[in-house]
């Protein structure tokens, strides 16, 4: 029903603009469940002495979000006019997914009731589905009395992605139409991986709206038990406080979710190196490493053991540092775009933990993780996540705060240890108009391609980010900031008299994404390490971009990773192997269209000291002990001192699905 979702202009719940006479609350009036014939609407009859054209029934959920005292607490889910003294209204529950929910019969579009408040509920949809077989597909029966040549079964991450709301969020990843009364369906899983548990949803008309409650599935593993890396180094342990590191979900074929992890074979020796760890049937690590064993590293083999009876073996090694020391010395960063997620590229989800493992990273920024990759990530690798739009945020430490999200960007703090924090931004600024096309392809002049930067939302959002992160750069000192992303736009230390040679014959160009941030005291990390931008130009796009419409694509340095209030050990451009240009890019083992950019920072002892939170849990040990020394150590310390190829890609599985585009 039009007008029922969102109200009129003429009417503003959070500032109530009408100011009225309303009448004192009178509950003599009534309103109650009438019948309903119509999917996915709710009839209510009402009655009152205080008729009004602008009298109207509000849906609310049926906790304390709805106006209990008559005042503003929220905006309505679902709403309609009640004109007159007595009547009906059909209200839409089409968004509303199924629970309880709490309905008010207000005056005048403000909030005084006029009769007492009914609670309904929203049934299950009347459909079914359920999953049957599966393999290389799955085969799943599904019923519905709304029959419709559009209904589709669509599957998502069940982390994320998926029309919740029964609205758009992001595209599925495997579907099919789902016509019939009652019928069966087969929808293609070779692009699942394999191991993840996944969503399917029974969606109507070709839209979002539920037919039936989703289903959670998994694709099991097809080949022999493996882990996805043959060694694994854990976060690193400190003597005398409790370790905590989780492997279940580092193996790459389970069969299901009832794989089991034991200690591996090992001899008398080995087990006084190791002794001090145990693992849990379910894959976690614990335990507390005595004193002993103050700088040296805890290896041992760790032993998988599938339901059909496979095994596979990684080898753990667990880094311990002497009591009283820093946790951690050196920090890995990356900067990595995901590509739509990953999805471009067969068997992605190994192929993305086996790179980030391998690089040895603590923290990673990640772009193009819309649909919960992020969360994917993170929960495979026992870590801390934020997870936005389309950034996020993975990190071995625990995230302590999550800043409220900036167009474009998000941020968390990050506890290294006691006292060492960090501020972390990630990025993913407009890509389209792309500057170096401008230039290029299109010989635009360089205050026409000013422009376009402003008009592909990268000069607003780069000042906009800038002037959030304000306050912590001002505390950097203190806190260091790390700044990270995809910024879809070149650097102006890289575009120079002397490189223009390597830009279509531009010399400098004042690029804004990179002007801001070092106008602002950061440090872009490659740069720092790589001065001469002519012999190490640190080309991220594109590794396998290489042609566009008979042109050679531009390449450039897009993605980077800046900080402030830290020492830079080293910075690299990455690419895992040799992979192949796109069209032939699904093998490849690198699964981005980016190069990832890696930087390792010497954390100093006598920085980052932060606040915490006490949310972060060090231990159990000997707390009051453990708290007067971190005390007496701090009083010391303080005493003393793209889509770049213009192609979009515009179906996440469904036809119509917009799944985002590179960005």
């Amino acid at each position: 029903m039009s007008g029922i979702i969102e109200k009129a202009a003429t009417m503003d719940e959070k500032t109530e603009l009408h100011h009225v006479s309303r009448p004192k609350r009178d509950t003599s009036g009534s309103l109650d469940l009438a019948p309903t014939d119509t999917a996915f609407t709710q009839c209510f009859s009402y009655a009152t002495r205080h008729a009004s054209k602008r009298n109207w029934i509000g849906v609310y959920p049926s906790g304390s979000t709805g106006p209990e005292n008559e005042t503003y607490t929220g905006d309505s889910l679902s709403w309609g006019y009640a004109q007159g003294d007595k009547g009906v209204v059909q209200l839409s529950t089409e968004n509303l997914p199924p629970g309880q929910y709490k309905a008010y019969f207000l005056a005048d579009e403000g909030y005084k009731w006029l009769a007492k408040p009914v609670v309904f509920k929203v049934a299950n949809p009347w459909g079914s589905i359920s999953v049957s077989d599966a393999g290389s597909s799955f085969t799943f029966k599904y019923s519905t009395p709304l029959p419709d040549s559009q209904n589709w079964i669509g599957i998502y991450n069940s982390f994320g992605g998926g029309p919740k709301w029964q609205r758009f969020i992001s595209g599925s990843l495997t579907w099919a139409y789902a016509p019939d009364r009652n019928g069966t369906v087969k929808i293609d899983a070779s692009a699942l991986q394999p191991g993840l548990r996944y969503r399917a949803f029974f969606l109507a008309k070709g839209g979002y709206k539920w037919l039936a409650n989703p289903i959670e599935i998994a694709k099991p593993g097809n080949g022999p038990l493996a882990f996805i890396v043959d060694q694994l180094t854990t976060h690193n342990a400190r003597v005398g406080e409790p370790f905590h590191a989780t492997l279940s979900g580092m193996l790459e074929n389970p069969r299901d979710a009832n794989s089991k992890f034991a200690k591996g074979k090992y001899s008398a020796a080995d087990a006084r190196t190791h002794g001090w760890v145990d693992i849990s049937n379910d894959g976690v690590l614990s335990g507390t490493p005595p004193k002993a064993y103050g700088n040296t590293t805890t290896e041992f083999i760790v032993e998988a053991l599938g339901s059909d009876g496979s095994t596979a073996e990684i080898t753990v090694v667990i880094p311990v540092i002497p009591k009283g020391q820093l946790l951690v010395r050196e920090l890995t960063v990356l900067s990595f775009n995901l590509w739509f997620g990953g999805t471009q590229v067969k068997d992605y989800h190994a192929k993305q933990i086996r790179f980030i493992t391998n690089a040895g990273a603590d923290i990673v920024g990640l772009q193009e993780s819309t649909g919960g990759h992020a969360i994917r990530l993170a929960n495979a690798m026992g870590w801390d996540h934020w997870q936005g739009d389309d950034v996020g945020i993975i990190s071995r430490y625990p995230m302590v705060k999550q800043y409220g999200p900036v167009e474009a960007a998000g941020a968390v703090r990050i506890a290294l240890d006691r006292g060492h924090e960090i501020n972390f931004w990630n990025c993913h600024l407009g890509y389209t108009p792309y500057g170096p096309y401008d230039f290029c392809f299109d010989h635009l002049s360089p205050d026409e391609v000013l422009k376009n930067e402003a008009k592909s939302r990268r000069t607003p959002q780069i000042v906009n980010i800038m002037k959030h992160m304000q306050n912590h750069l001002s505390q950097s000192g203190t806190v260091p900031v790390i700044f990270a992303g995809d910024f879809n736009a070149p650097s102006h230390l890289d575009w120079t008299n002397a490189t223009r040679e390597l830009h279509c014959g531009i010399g400098y160009f004042p690029w804004p994404t990179s002007k801001h941030p070092v106008d602002a005291g950061m440090v872009d990390s490659f740069r720092e390490v790589h001065g001469d931008p002519l012999t190490k130009p640190g080309i991220t796009w594109s590794p396998i971009y290489l042609d566009n419409e008979g042109r050679t694509e531009p390449k450039d340095r897009i993605d980077f990773i800046y900080h402030k209030g830290l020492k830079t050990i080293s910075s690299e451009a990455v690419v895992v192997g040799q992979p192949k240009a796109q069209p032939d890019h699904y093998y490849n083992e690198w699964p981005s269209d980016h190069a990832a950019v890696k930087t390792v920072f010497k954390v100093d002892n006598d920085g980052s000291s932060g606040s915490g939170d006490p949310r972060v849990r060090w231990g159990m040990f000997s707390a009051v002990i453990a708290a007067t020394v971190a005390c007496a150590s701090w009083i010391i310390r303080t005493c003393i001192r793209k889509r770049k190829s213009g192609k979009d890609f515009e179906k996440g599985g469904k036809d119509g699905d917009s799944s985002g585009t590179s960005e």
